[in-house]
């Protein structure tokens, strides 16, 4: 298992003194919609960088929208092969289908349109992807924050409409324990399983001791062992990460001690 972190690229140093394997950056770092002279002083600070940025979210801008009557289908395909395309330069390998505002489907819409939209927009994205090397993770999202695709479940019947290889699914622990989804939804949707976002569980009992510790024993069901980020704010970087970094570790080893042993 990789363990790495969702930070700002002024925080990917603090993030390798923390010890951690990659750093997940935003999309908007590499600027897709701005011209390439721009880009190239990005290029070069990122690949200098203590971190490889392996892992990307807050994919797409919310005015580009891939669901309802005003799809911009040519700017979505512009902006989606130059944003992979300077992910992939700076040793991206996985960027994450969020994107809230971006998919969220307009008052009496039909839904299933809707669904076929995300559907296009993904094909759209894992021809990009398959070109570079990249893999995509569709993100559910809490129904607090979007309206379509909100559970794994959902997600994973996405990608299988898709049918891509380039195109999987990204659980977030956060959102399916506060949303009271079951953590074993993962081993359904195992052969989909591309990233995986956790809060930091050495806080106060983000979504309870026991839930993460489910949700880490599914994904060892699932045979999940690729990249971990830890989604959290961080106010005191160099404190937190650290510690955050060590949590996760003992939570995912006690975890496994148990798989091994037991349950009591």
């Amino acid at each position: 298992m990789r363990f790495g972190c969702c930070v700002s690229p002024d925080l990917t140093s603090a993030a390798a003194r923390a010890g951690y394997d990659f750093v997940e950056l935003p999309v908007a770092v590499v600027a897709p919609e701005r011209p390439e002279a721009e880009f190239a002083a990005v290029r070069r600070a990122l690949l200098a960088g203590a971190l490889r940025p392996e892992a990307w979210r807050l994919f797409l801008p919310a005015d580009l929208k891939v669901s309802g009557p005003n799809v911009d289908w040519a700017r979505l395909s512009r902006y989606v092969y130059t944003a992979l395309r300077r992910v992939a330069e700076v040793g991206g390998a996985v960027v994450c289908f969020g994107s809230g505002a971006s998919r969220q489907v307009p008052a009496g819409f039909p839904v299933s349109e809707a669904r076929e939209q995300l559907a296009e927009a993904l094909r759209v994205c894992g021809m990009v992807a398959h070109s570079l090397g990249l893999v995509i993770a569709i993100e559910p999202l809490s129904p607090r924050h979007c309206n379509i695709i909100n559970s794994v479940p959902e997600a994973a019947a996405l990608a299988r409409s898709v049918n891509m290889p380039e195109v999987g699914v990204l659980p977030d622990a956060y959102h399916m324990a506060r949303d009271d989804q079951c953590p074993f939804d993962v081993v359904d949707a195992a052969q989909w399983l591309a990233h995986v976002h956790v809060p930091d569980v050495s806080a106060a009992e983000p979504v309870g001791r026991q839930w993460i510790e489910d949700f880490v024993e599914a994904l060892r069901l699932a045979d999940y062992d690729w990249r971990v980020s830890v989604e959290c704010e961080w106010s005191q970087p160099e404190v937190q990460l650290g510690i955050a970094l060590l949590s996760l570790r003992r939570c995912f080893e006690e975890t496994l001690d148990c798989v091994r042993g037991g349950r009591g």
